[in-house]
């Protein structure tokens, strides 16, 4: 088993499809096989030496690290199942597309469709997520399923859309449109929110963390009250005082005012506010 470490050359020009470059596919191949292995570009293909210095070192576990900023770099864990990615640098687009286990770990930004049909794993991103973070592809009905987001910084519009399962996180402020839709599932914020929050969503839990940058109107098809969730209270803030901050500081903290919505849609998902 290897662990190997991917080192930026220079920019191919185009958007390439990195989803070849799973951990576990790379961490048996030899010195010699690595790099040939064929990626697709734009109308052509380059195989993985053309764009990258290879190092590779003898683990336990698959590990595959990129260094450098690949922002052209799409589709990166796409489909990762199981080992350790991470990129010291920014990615592309579909970044842990359908991943179902392992890690993946960004350390600068990434673009749109982060996570997106998202089934299991972790996937950090330290800087900010594009669009449709943990949401469905265009013309699919399921969003994330499972696994957990953790964005550091910003998030855009239609975080979660269509979301079913798991939990997103993001630490700084989410577009317009977040939580668009949301079947199930818990998405939480930590500063400000865009317009439209909760649009049509059914079930599930969305959490915002900053009293001062909440919505100064919640959206009229929410109504305040509800009783009676004192344990799901307690439990759900202790499941967050494991992860980013600011969730990590609610356990112990006073119950949160409570909306239900949206009624549009005859939904049952619950709106927290965090007090302060």
């Amino acid at each position: 088993m290897n662990a190997i470490t991917l080192r930026v050359k220079n920019a191919p020009g185009f958007r390439v499809d990195g989803s070849k470059l799973l951990p576990a596919t790379l961490a048996v191949m030899s010195r010699t096989e690595l790099p040939r292995v064929v990626l697709q570009g734009a109308g052509e293909t380059l195989a993985i030496g053309d764009l990258f210095d290879i190092a590779v070192e003898h683990t336990d576990a698959p590990a595959l690290t990129i260094e450098g900023d690949a922002p052209w770099l799409d589709r990166i864990g796409a489909g990762m199942t199981e080992g350790t990615l991470t990129v010291h640098g920014s990615a592309g687009d579909y970044a842990g597309m359908k991943m179902s286990g392992g890690g993946l770990h960004i350390q600068g930004d990434a673009g749109a469709f982060a996570a997106c049909e998202m089934q299991g794993g972790r996937l950090s991103i330290h800087g900010d997520a594009g669009d449709f973070a943990a949401g469905a592809l265009p013309g699919d009905m399921e969003g994330m399923t499972g696994g957990t987001l953790a964005i550091h910084g910003n998030a855009g519009a239609r975080l979660a859309d269509r979301m079913r399962r798991g939990t997103v996180l993001v630490a700084g402020d989410a577009g317009d449109f977040a939580a668009s839709r949301l079947v199930a599932g818990s998405v939480c914020i930590g500063a400000k929110v865009g317009a439209h929050l909760g649009y049509g969503m059914r079930r599930g839990t969305v959490l915002l963390m900053n009293m001062t940058d909440a919505p100064s109107r919640i959206p009229p098809t929410f109504t305040e009250g509800g009783r009676g969730f004192d344990v799901f209270w307690l439990l759900f803030s202790r499941m967050l005082a494991r992860e980013i901050s600011p969730f990590s500081q609610l356990a112990g903290k006073m119950l949160p005012r409570r909306y239900a919505g949206d009624l549009a849609v005859d939904g049952r998902g619950e709106l927290l506010i965090a007090n302060s």
